[in-house]
Formats: C-alpha cells, structure tokens, sequence
C-alpha cells in the first residue's frame, strides 16, 4: 500500500463538508513520529519498541471479561477519548503517531492489541473481538473518561462497527474496513454489514478510490445500513491509500482527514453543558 504526495487543496476540498482542514492549520507528524508501513513492527514487538512513548503516554496491560490479557498504551488525559483499533496482520504500533496527534487535540486514546497480534494473549478459543474492544472501552472509563468513541483502521474498521452494534460509544469511525472480513481475516469474522443496522452511534465512513479491499460503492452501502442520525461517507482520491495511511499525508504533514476524524471525534466526546 504504497503513496504518493497529496496535493493539500484537492483533499480539502472533499473534506469540508465534515471539517475546515486547512493546508497549514494542523500539527505536521515530527520526523520521529512518521508511521510505519506496510510490513512495520512484528507481532512480538513491546509496547516501549513501537516508537518511543509521546507525552502522558503509559504501557498498559488489561483483561478481558473473558480472562484474556491484552497489551497497550494510553496517550493523553481527559474525558472525552477514543480506542483505536489496529489493521490485519499488525499491531497497534501503527496507531502511535494518530494517538500523539489526537492528544495534542484533546482526545484521550487507548490503541492496543487485539487477541493473539502483538504482546496480547492468544487464547486457545480465540473468542471475539468485541470483548477486546469492550476491555479497551472499560479501561478508559476506569480512568476517568466518560464518552468514547471506536476508531479502527482496515480489519480495525470493520472490528469498530461490529463493536459499535453491541457496545454503543459515543461515535464510531471506519477507515477502509471491510464489510464483512472473513475472507480477508483468518480467525477473525467482523461482519460489518450485518451489524450495521444495529449501529446508532454518529459514524464517519471513510475510503479511497480504488482500495483493493473495499470499494466506494460498498463503503456506501454500509453507511446506509447504519441507523445513526448523523452518519457520513468520504471518498478520497486513489493515492490516499488504505486504513490509517489515509490520516498521514506526506513524510512532513498530516493529512487534512488526520484533523478531520480529530473534530468528528471531539464533537461527540467532549462533554458539554446539557450533555454528558
């Protein structure tokens, strides 16, 4: 999944509808900070191996309500706050640039691995996903924060609307994940599209042109099926490539969807008057 520079004006363009983006108003990624790609860390890598831990960042472990432990990391403080769910066949390591950035606007985040990627464990049943993301969810709100939304990436994406249907956060965001993974995911059947009607939270769907694994026209289809009030589709051109590369733009800045997902996410996190 290979990119190319992007111009800043054709992405915001098709972004303004969910954010004023901007070519110079958000924090590039700092030389440290680039994301690894395709093929980055192993699933054995440690927490502390990832990049080196931002600001307010701590490894964490977790347990699952069905006794499975899982490795991590929170970044950031606050209330309002996301868990970030990782792309097949890596870890959370791809989230560590995203979660600095999210922190820096407001956003506590939690990434972390799902059941047997990365440090966590690997029960002999497997079990599902939505008991990783339903511990993610717990675990921030032991530490104080009140509203939280799913952000997944690829599988992730997927994983994120499945989790969505039975655990209802705050909002749910979908960067190029499948309708229904099975085919794609050994071990791992996130069926996005049956569990989307039962989906209420505010949803970003998100995908370029072009995306091997899923199309615009399946993104779309998914959308509709989601029973949420506010509910959008971006379609972004072919070289904004697939999952979480979408949010990190070139080696010097971030993407204008990097600061666009940031605003939906804080728009229905952040507490307000009248809302909690």
């Amino acid at each position: 999944m290979t990119r190319r520079a992007t111009k800043c004006g054709v992405w915001v363009a098709m972004l303004a509808a969910v954010a004023s983006a901007g070519c110079g108003n958000h924090t590039p990624p700092a030389a440290h900070e680039r994301p690894p790609r395709v093929g980055g860390v192993g699933p054995s890598t440690a927490v502390h191996r990832c990049n080196e831990p931002g600001e307010r960042s701590h490894a964490i472990r977790f347990r699952t309500r069905d006794g499975v432990t899982l490795t991590g990391a929170v970044v950031g403080s606050g209330p309002a706050a996301a868990v970030l769910i990782h792309e097949y066949p890596l870890d959370h390591c791809g989230w560590w640039p995203y979660a600095r950035y999210l922190a820096r606007h407001g956003v506590r985040a939690l990434l972390f691995d799902l059941r047997c990627f990365g440090g966590s464990a690997c029960p002999t049943g497997r079990g599902h996903a939505t008991a990783d993301v339903a511990a993610a969810m717990a675990e921030l709100r032991r530490r104080g924060s009140r509203r939280i939304a799913l952000v997944g990436a690829s599988m992730g994406g997927a994983i994120a609307v499945v989790a969505a249907a039975e655990l209802h956060p705050a909002a749910v965001v979908n960067l190029s994940g499948e309708p229904d993974t099975a085919a794609l995911t050994p071990g791992i059947n996130a069926n996005a599209r049956a569990a989307a009607p039962r989906v209420t939270a505010p949803a970003l769907f998100v995908v370029a042109r072009g995306d091997r694994y899923v199309s615009a026209a399946d993104m779309r289809s998914l959308a509709r099926r989601v029973r949420s009030p506010s509910n959008r589709v971006i379609v972004l051109p072919a070289e904004a490539g697939h999952g979480w590369n979408m949010l990190y733009g070139t080696a010097t800045e971030w993407s204008p969807l990097a600061r666009s997902v940031a605003t939906f996410v804080r728009r229905h996190t952040v507490i307000t008057r009248g809302r909690s």
